[in-house]
């Protein structure tokens, strides 16, 4: 899933609760890979925390406040830990972006089999 989504909160909403209705709408069930991320209002890419209120943490404010949804952990062996389908679209979209960036180093020759 590679969209735009985009939730009402109220001011006692927690991480968790906002995370719970993104991992609903997209239907996945493998939730403890992921995480909501954020830019602080210093820049810094951030971590939602789920026990917390959106609005105490240091979300750049912005309207509306932004959350990329990301893998925080990776499993060792995909072909084994990844059961859902789009568990695993999640995982190719962000490494791809990820290689596309040049956040992760992909050798020519790997990158014409990924590609492939």
């Amino acid at each position: 899933m590679d969209a735009e989504l985009e939730f009402a909160i109220q001011p006692n909403t927690t991480g968790k609760q906002l995370f719970d209705q993104v991992v609903k709408t997209v239907g996945l069930r493998e939730v403890w890979f992921f995480g909501l991320q954020y830019v602080d209002s210093k820049g810094y890419s951030t971590w939602l925390k789920l026990n917390k209120k959106v609005t105490q943490q240091d979300v750049k404010k912005e309207n509306p406040l932004q959350f990329k949804f990301r893998a925080k952990f990776f499993p060792e062996d995909v072909s084994e830990e990844l059961i859902q389908e789009i568990t695993q679209r999640l995982f190719f979209l962000q490494v791809k972006e990820a290689i596309l960036n040049d956040e992760i180093y992909c050798p020519p020759e790997t990158a014409v089999l990924l590609a492939s």
